[in-house]
């Protein structure tokens, strides 16, 4: 992002972290853009410390012209479950952003910017199992930049998905991508896009376009299967993918026609129960990164090994697709995947 802001004209650039380290990366960018005529500064700084950001802006930064804008990118992450949740968890991930926006607001309040940009995440806006404070801290970001706007003063959010090449993810192995992935439910983007969405933030486009909350990666081109799908606010989304997707429209590969609708038009009981257990079959080999070849008929739930979090999102999956209301602890004691599909079909509302 540095270096396309150095592209685009910018002539100093401060970097905030909280121990102003220089790696080779970072040093690599500063004898990099220096060669373009771009000074890029680091300075130590915590931001959801208020005095802290007050030290950076009015001492540590004195020497440099005064600042035009601000690009809020803090982040922390902890994988941990809502119920286990303690209230320093929370904070300790959510801080970051809330405490540190609202800081370089404040501090900034007697300064003319040209933009604020929070980059926050698609999280905030569908949720992500095991990061419910990461969600809640994005959920803050878009409104308090929408309290901005509200005010006269610049303020933008970026609602990243997942971002396949640069960034956190591209440092990340590959099993910990999938993960995320499977979590978040939606396509992926690349360092040019989001590059292309942060440009179109600083010339005011996104505000006018996208009312400065750009939400990335949600999609239903090709498939229903995602966790947020049915989520009321994505009403009309769904509605119509569904329609294409039961008329062969929606995806390149041909016909993907919805579980519901294909139980509903089973002609007979013993077709709809052979097409749950498929689709059930389909979805756990999937989630578990196991072959379908390997799933039969008699293959117990238990000897799956699911963990709390895949047997809610098989739960939600059941919830959505079959229109079936199955608990946890009914899913993981049902015995096979066949009893399990004869649960789902006796609960279905389709």
């Amino acid at each position: 992002m540095a270096r396309w802001m150095s592209a685009k004209g910018a002539r100093n650039i401060v970097l905030v972290s909280r121990r102003a380290s220089i790696n080779d990366k970072v040093q690599a960018l500063i004898d990099d853009l220096a060669a373009e005529q771009t000074l890029v500064t680091v300075k130590a700084c915590d931001v959801i410390s208020k005095a802290s950001v007050e030290t950076l802006i009015k001492e540590d930064m004195k020497d440099l012209p005064p600042v035009r804008g601000v690009v809020h990118g803090a982040m922390v992450l902890r994988d941990m479950l809502f119920e286990n949740m303690t209230l320093d968890d929370f904070q300790s991930v959510a801080e970051n952003k809330v405490e540190g926006a609202w800081n370089f607001h404040e501090v900034l309040s007697g300064t003319p910017l040209d933009f604020f940009i929070a980059l926050s995440s698609v999280a905030g806006v569908i949720g992500n199992r095991g990061q419910a404070a990461y969600a809640a801290a994005n959920v803050f970001l878009d409104e308090f930049m929408a309290y901005r706007r509200s005010h006269g003063l610049p303020g933008t959010t970026i609602d990243l998905t997942a971002v396949s090449d640069a960034g956190y993810l591209a440092d990340v192995d590959v099993k910990r991508l999938q993960e995320v992935l499977k979590n978040i439910g939606s396509d992926t983007m690349d360092e040019g896009e989001v590059l292309a969405l942060f440009g179109a933030a600083l010339t005011g486009d996104l505000d006018r376009s996208c009312s400065g909350q750009s939400i990335t990666g949600l999609s239903l081109r090709t498939t229903l299967d995602h966790f947020w799908a049915q989520d009321a606010k994505f009403s009309d989304l769904y509605a119509a993918a569904k329609e294409k997707l039961s008329s062969g429209t929606g995806a390149a590969g041909g016909p993907s026609v919805p579980l519901d609708v294909q139980l509903h038009e089973a002609e007979s009981k013993e077709v709809a129960l052979q097409i749950c257990y498929q689709a059930l079959a389909a979805k756990l080999a999937q989630v578990l990164q196991i072959s379908l070849e390997d799933m039969d008929p008699s293959v117990t739930v238990s000897s799956l090994g699911l963990d709390s979090l895949v047997a809610i999102e098989i739960r939600n999956w059941i919830a959505r697709e079959a229109n079936a209301n199955v608990q946890v602890l009914e899913l993981l004691s049902s015995g096979s995947l066949m009893a399990l599909a004869e649960i789902i079909l006796s609960k279905s509302q389709t």
